[in-house]
């Protein structure tokens, strides 16, 4: 069942807070649930290129494999690096190649898949054991992080060059740790990391590897940059005071570095709103909680309106929906509850 629901939102160009305002017309795309492995129910997808092949993981005899999902849904097993139990895609570009992880009882490895399913295991960073490539882009360049222990906090943010080898990128001053999420065609990566002020922040690093810290909401405290747009759009989270309390804000940064809040659906606790991927025409997808403290995945869209993607068929009451990845068609992909879905115009 598909739900629809729409809700305008306005703000300004520098700092801005959200405003709710009359409904907007932004239909909400179709749904379709993205089949797991055979014998299994339980899938996610994380990624998806310009021709609607979109990669994640399934569950599969005890454990969770990689996996690609053809434009006509077809799945297919990726399989592990040789020695490994464990793996999982986090990107595609739109050569059919993957990125991701694969692991076992001793660490965890960046992994590259080729369009003919070779995978090719990543260097790792002197000191590490724990490494997960998150992002791909057109060139084959990869970000992620890299990690002495199995918690992301701790690790290194990395760039790999196509060749495969790593390459650790720049903390803020002062800062310990942090991690690559995304990365433009040209080079630029978005993230996050840790600073001097002890405090985690969204985080741009240009092609050449100068770091900067982008700006908090106001009374913001804690961010992170989870994706960025071709014209170098850059989305994530801030975490903010709020009467004494505190929510998590979708966020976006422009290329000129002016903060805006996207908004989320009202709610009558603190709110909950998450912004993944940075779409075209100034679209967004990520989740929101809404005022029945349902975490739902939703569009921003271009025109500064909100849309419910809804959630798969038999979602129960806690069920969590959320979008990860948005082509330049607008196709979308995510997970819901136990389920890989994607959403169609």
């Amino acid at each position: 069942m598909r739900t629809k629901r729409t809700l305008s939102i306005a703000g300004a160009s520098a700092v801005a807070l959200a405003v709710l305002a009359p409904a907007s017309a932004s239909a909400a795309p179709v749904l379709t649930e993205l089949p797991a492995l055979p014998g299994s129910s339980v899938a996610g997808a994380a990624g998806i290129n310009d021709s609607g092949a979109a990669v994640g993981w399934s569950n599969t005899g005890g454990t969770s494999h990689a996996v690609r999902w053809g434009a006509d849904g077809t799945v297919t097993d990726l399989g592990t690096a040789a020695g490994d139990t464990r793996s999982e895609a986090t990107g595609i570009n739109n050569a059919g190649t993957v990125v991701g992880l694969s692991s076992n009882s001793t660490g965890q490895r960046a992994v590259r898949w080729a369009p003919d399913g070779g995978i090719t295991v990543l260097d790792t960073l002197a000191g590490t054991t724990y490494c997960q490539a998150d992002a791909i882009n057109a060139t084959g360049q990869i970000t992620g992080y890299c990690s002495a222990s199995y918690s992301s906090y701790y690790g290194k943010p990395v760039r790999w060059g196509t060749d495969g080898k790593v390459t650790e990128l720049a903390t803020l001053p002062g800062g310990t740790s942090g991690g690559g999420a995304a990365i433009a065609d040209d080079g630029t990566i978005a993230g996050w990391s840790t600073a001097k002020d002890y405090q985690t922040h969204a985080t741009r690093w240009a092609p050449d590897g100068t770091v900067l810290g982008l700006q908090y909401l106001p009374s913001g405290y804690y961010a992170k940059a989870f994706g960025i747009g071709a014209d170098g759009t850059i989305v994530g989270t801030v975490q903010r005071s709020v009467g004494g309390s505190y929510g998590v804000f979708a966020t976006r940064w422009k290329p000129d570095g002016a903060v805006t809040d996207l908004g989320g659906f009202p709610v009558t606790d603190k709110p909950d709103s998450e912004a993944r991927a940075a779409g075209p025409d100034n679209t967004a997808v990520g989740m929101s909680k809404d005022t029945e403290g349902r975490y739902t995945a939703v569009r921003w869209n271009s025109d500064g309106s909100l849309t419910d993607l809804g959630r798969a068929a038999g979602a129960g009451p806690g069920t969590i929906t959320f979008a990860t990845s948005i082509n330049v068609h607008g196709v979308i992909v995510g997970r819901s509850g136990s389920v890989a879905v994607r959403w169609k115009p």
